[in-house]
């Protein structure tokens, strides 16, 4: 009997489950966070009271229908030559629900804030498919993650929708709206997500205003904790990318003079404050952009936290998360590369994994050590008293 090679798009998932099955799966989970988000406004309303909670929570639900509206359309106009085709209509409905664009456009609304407006949020979704996955080849040829894309892509240039009211900006309004990833001037000194005001606590259920899915750092766990016990996303990725951050925080925050508990607490604070866990949990993990290989992944999710770190902490800017995904997602054919199908030792896989947490550890030790030398911290509700030492 003669061998025969079967070639197949990424990603290459093993098991008995049907990459649809996976997929459709992971669109119920992000669907779970989307709702926890619609609630959340339909209950508490936003920052101010120029609009009722019913105004809020009809905009977060009309922001969700829209983008995963238009990243369909965007499909649904690609794929529009397959109607032609001797497969007819069903082949063509097949190939548009199998390009899992509504996962994307999902992943996007939640990647944005309630305020922007309906039109801004077709174009955002309908680009982040077209120009990043479609006109690669569809699902399992894009080599940058869309939703990701389509963040930045709103943030330049959409930069001014992106808030968290509805309406003109009410006075002051910049000390109540919170989010890391939303609003860069909420970084009152130094290089750090500012948390002045809000609870831990509140913090840990998003009880907060911020992106639509980026600030219920509780859910966000549990949703990824379910995802990694199912195999639809791979644990490692978001465990070497969250945990060495935390400690490098820790380290950081310890070193410029906090206690230990203080430092801790400050530590988590960074982490779920900004995209740190959604991007972790949603983005990160993508197994179409992120490499093939065990090893492979864990120098990616490494790789990723140098990236995320370096931004928030050197570039004096409050979020690095996206641009860290997009660089990494750039550099995954070279790991790829360099580990699947080499004759490579596990002995020098570790040894990079083993210095890329070491330069994620140093990172916060090098600033720390510089902060220490100008300023000593002296409250846990405050982390804005980390002037600009560089």
């Amino acid at each position: 009997m003669n061998d025969v090679l079967v070639f197949e798009k990424n990603p290459h998932m093993r098991g008995t489950r049907k990459t649809s099955l996976m997929m459709l799966e992971f669109f119920v989970v992000v669907l779970i966070l989307y709702a926890v988000s619609v609630v959340f406004y339909f209950v508490k309303g936003g920052p101010t009271q120029n609009y009722s909670n019913i105004a809020y929570g009809m905009m977060a639900l009309q922001n969700g229908l829209v983008g995963v509206g238009f990243a369909m359309i965007a499909d649904l106009i690609w794929y529009l030559p397959y109607a032609f085709r001797k497969e007819g209509i069903s082949g063509y409905l097949y190939k548009v629900f199998h390009s899992y664009s509504y996962v994307t456009g999902l992943l996007l609304v939640l990647l944005l804030p309630v305020g922007m407006l309906w039109y801004e949020v077709a174009i955002t979704s309908f680009v982040s498919v077209f120009f990043t996955k479609l006109i690669f080849g569809g699902f399992g040829s894009n080599i940058l993650n869309p939703a990701i894309f389509g963040r930045l892509f709103a943030q330049v240039v959409y930069s001014t929708s992106l808030t968290t009211y509805l309406g003109n900006a009410p006075e002051g309004s910049s000390s109540i709206i919170s989010s890391g990833a939303t609003i860069p001037g909420l970084v009152n000194g130094g290089n750090f997500v500012a948390a002045d005001g809000i609870s831990f606590w509140n913090m840990v259920l998003g009880n907060y205003y911020g992106t639509l899915g980026e600030t219920f750092a509780l859910v966000i766990v549990i949703l990824g904790l379910y995802l990694a016990a199912r195999r639809i996303i791979d644990w490692r990725v978001p465990f070497f990318y969250v945990v060495p951050m935390f400690f490098s925080y820790g380290l950081c925050f310890y070193l410029a003079g906090s206690s230990a508990r203080i430092a801790f607490e400050e530590a988590a604070r960074q982490i779920m404050m900004g995209g740190i866990l959604f991007g972790a949990a949603f983005c990160l993990t993508d197994p179409v952009t992120s490499p093939t290989s065990k090893s492979g992944r864990i120098i990616f999710a490494l790789g990723a936290s140098i990236i995320t770190l370096s931004i928030r902490l050197f570039a004096n800017s409050p979020e690095g998360v996206a641009y860290s995904i997009l660089i990494m997602n750039i550099l995954t054919p070279l790991i790829d590369k360099c580990l699947v199908g080499r004759t490579i030792k596990n002995y020098w896989e570790s040894l990079a994994i083993l210095v890329l947490t070491g330069c994620v550890l140093a990172i916060g030790c090098v600033y720390g050590h510089v902060c220490s030398e100008d300023i000593v911290l002296s409250s846990a509700s405050t982390v804005s008293a980390l002037k600009e030492v560089f």
